[in-house]
């Protein structure tokens, strides 16, 4: 028979364990929970959809989309960089294929011109 003493000891371990904070340490200044603020979410049968999702630290995200000679759908998505930025990206991704914006996207230099001798 065990004494009380560590019963109580195995029974506090055990909820120790169960309540997750044993062996997980978390990042100095996160909090334990962050919030959904907004998870709206639609579909039907014609292939169309939408959703839009925010959470309590500023991540947000949301798309819309149908079917129309193949998939069309738009939306972005916005965050904070771990360097303090606002991050905003807007796309569009149809026929064209994906089609990203965001002023933290590098930009390709323009490619040199050459004629090409025919004379045009």
């Amino acid at each position: 028979m065990m004494s009380s003493r560590l019963c109580l000891g195995v029974v506090l371990l055990a909820a120790a364990l169960v309540s997750g904070d044993a062996g997980y340490p978390r990042p100095v200044g996160y909090p334990r929970h962050i919030p959904i603020l907004k998870d709206d979410r639609t579909h039907n049968t014609y292939g169309e959809y939408s959703f839009d999702f925010e959470s309590g630290n500023g991540i947000a995200r949301q798309e819309s989309g149908s079917q129309s000679y193949g998939q069309v759908a738009q939306g972005g998505w916005r965050y904070t960089s771990p360097e303090g930025q606002q991050v905003d990206i807007v796309f569009v991704a149809d026929q064209g294929g994906y089609q990203p914006q965001g002023s933290v996207l590098p930009v390709p230099p323009p490619l040199p011109y050459t004629r090409t001798g025919f004379g045009f």
